[in-house]
């Protein structure tokens, strides 16, 4: 039986923002290699298994997840070692105020530190009402000025300290669950296809860059060049003041000019055969995932997008229901079954 709880515990901690992603490609191939034919790490970094089928004319199937984590940089190093940060992938600064954070050191070290904030005893009347930002943000590693110009330059990489938290009704509070939940999905999904016969092969990618451009994705697709493609990444769950996708009640199936209407259409058959719910989600535009980079490579790609609901995105408490998760792995094995010689000739005509 899959270790939910292991993987992702052990996945949401490693180390990987946007360019730097090599330890978490590391531990994953380490942990897919006996169930795959062929891994390898590409020129960008991004991860690539291949789970072959048993098919005389065999198909290809583009699987994508980043493992890439937002963070920050330092900007500047200020009078008493406080540094100023800029972000990488998009970090709303109204949340930083008192988060834990680590600092890649010039040799490696995950060095502790803090975003600091004003005691509410000493805040002004008149800043009580404004917002933090990046221009008022410093952080605060403990070091000397002298310590820190020694282990740490412009340009060292930061990201969140936060812990995995196991929450009631099989949830799980973690950074990073965008995407490496989606990224655990494959894994699972990985083991599943070795107890059942399927056609075609099979690519699952590990993207890289994808908070900065969904690079990892696009010069993957470009080197596969696959058949049909399904991207997974996180979606927007309802919250207070939004109303989206709802946790436990399924992943979200997008739809839109984006995606080839025979591979949602397929995708929607499946789940209703298995009684999976499978809650659409209308994109008109090809949004900020993978999917986007794909659907473009080469001649074009066949693609479909699917989303696990979670909260509070961008920030070291994501929240999903591992429903979701488990729902998506049966999704993704049923399609994968009905994968034939067939259905790569009816994809000319689509």
């Amino acid at each position: 039986m899959f270790d939910w709880e292991r993987v992702l515990k052990t996945i949401t901690s490693l180390y990987g923002i946007s360019g730097e992603e090599l330890s978490v490609a590391n531990w994953i191939q380490k942990e897919i290699s006996p169930f795959v034919q062929k891994t390898y790490i590409n020129t960008l970094g991004s991860l690539v298994a291949i789970k072959e089928g048993v098919g005389k004319i065999k198909g290809k199937l583009m699987i994508s997840t980043h493992i890439d984590e937002i963070g920050f940089v330092v900007g500047a190093i200020l009078d008493g070692g406080f540094l100023k940060v800029e972000p990488r992938g998009g970090v709303d600064p109204k949340i930083l105020q008192a988060q834990e954070c680590l600092v890649r050191s010039i040799n490696g070290e995950m060095l502790p530190s803090v975003f600091s904030t004003v005691p509410p005893h000493l805040i002004k009347p008149e800043e009580r009402n404004k917002v933090a930002s990046y221009d008022t943000l410093i952080l605060d590693t403990g070091l000397s000025e002298e310590d820190v110009k020694k282990r740490i330059r412009i340009g060292s990489p930061i990201v969140f300290k936060a812990p995995f938290i196991s929450l009631l009704n099989n949830r799980f509070s973690s950074k990073t669950l965008d995407d490496r939940a989606c990224a655990t999905i494959s894994i699972a999904t990985i083991k599943e296809l070795t107890k059942i016969y399927h056609e075609w092969d099979i690519y699952f990618v590990f993207s890289t860059q994808e908070e900065v451009g969904l690079k990892g994705a696009g010069t993957s697709a470009w080197e596969i060049n696959p058949d049909v493609a399904i991207a997974m990444d996180v979606g927007f769950a309802s919250q207070e003041g939004y109303v989206g996708l709802s946790l436990g009640e399924g992943p979200g199936l997008a739809v839109g000019p984006n995606f080839t209407p025979k591979i949602v259409k397929d995708i929607r058959d499946v789940a209703k055969n298995e009684s999976i719910p499978l809650p659409i989600e209308p994109s008109a535009r090809p949004g900020g995932t993978d999917a986007g980079a794909i659907q473009v490579s080469r001649g074009g790609v066949p693609t479909a997008l699917i989303s696990i609901p979670i909260k509070y995105m961008h920030t070291p408490i994501e929240l999903l229901d591992l429903k979701d998760c488990k729902y998506t792995v049966r999704i993704l094995t049923e399609y994968i079954k009905n994968l034939d010689t067939e259905y790569l000739e009816g994809l000319k005509w689509s």
